[in-house]
């Protein structure tokens, strides 16, 4: 881990603490391709990923905590940690692959993501059907464990409720927040030494996550939810495709 590795981290942390104070979801989608693009190896990215959301949520939950739904976090608490077990033992049997490939299938992981995200429309209503809630919090952990991409599946089971913007924000900081302890035990027990050397970085990198969460929560109260998803889809798109270019080059190339 060099100088530059930890300046384009400090960069990565500001941007993603930004993204996620701005629509309250996009922290792991941002940061895990471009920490894997500059060098870090995969179990310390969702490590570093994992310890600056905490800190990040801690933030967005602080400032919303009045609207925080809590039996709906714990809920989601519950399933989503069934499968987290499941996600990282996927990364267990991936992480030996090559940089580009691992990449690639990140980026695509994030690409199906996005486009679900942006095509799922569904009327929102106060309450959905038990299925529909076990779904998508066992999906989100198995994502959340796998490449610290938990988020997408509880954004559109969040987005199909009829809450206003503060509570749905609320009710993902806390769900994501909520989970880490367990994710990083997982991780360490799993990785060990580059998962320990993830969180002091993850650590050190906190307050940069801590000054764009706060600029991010300023922006996210000002506008409607149906801009800044717009945006945010953008950017992510824009480095899922970034993550899979090198290994498509690679293909093309090899035909």
């Amino acid at each position: 881990m060099d100088s530059h590795q930890i300046v384009y981290a400090l960069l990565i942390a500001l941007a993603g603490g930004l993204l996620q104070g701005t629509v309250a979801f996009g922290f792991g989608l941002f940061s895990v391709p471009l920490l894997l693009s500059v060098g870090f190896p995969m179990p310390m990215v969702l490590a570093i990923s994992a310890i600056c959301t905490v800190i990040q949520s801690l933030s967005g939950v602080h400032h919303l905590r009045h609207v925080v739904p809590w039996e709906e976090v714990g809920l989601s608490v519950v399933l989503r940690g069934v499968t987290l077990l499941l996600g990282i033992w996927v990364v267990q049997v991936l992480v030996n692959y090559p940089a580009a490939s691992l990449k690639f299938w990140i980026g695509l992981v994030m690409m199906f993501m996005i486009l679900l995200q942006a095509t799922w429309q569904p009327k929102p209503r106060p309450k959905l059907h038990a299925g529909w809630n076990v779904a998508a919090f066992l999906l989100s952990g198995f994502t959340g464990g796998l490449c610290s991409m938990g988020g997408p599946p509880l954004v559109l089971w969040v987005m199909a409720h009829d809450w206003p913007v503060d509570r749905t924000r609320a009710f993902l900081f806390a769900s994501f927040m909520s989970l880490v302890p367990l994710q990083l035990a997982i991780l360490y027990w799993t990785f060990g030494h580059d998962v320990l050397r993830g969180i002091v970085l993850g650590l050190a990198l906190s307050p940069a996550v801590l000054v764009g969460s706060l600029i991010g929560l300023r922006i996210g109260g000002r506008f409607s939810k149906l801009h800044l998803r717009q945006v945010a889809f953008l950017v992510l798109l824009a480095i899922a495709l970034n993550s899979m270019y090198p290994q498509i080059l690679r293909w093309v190339h090899a035909h």
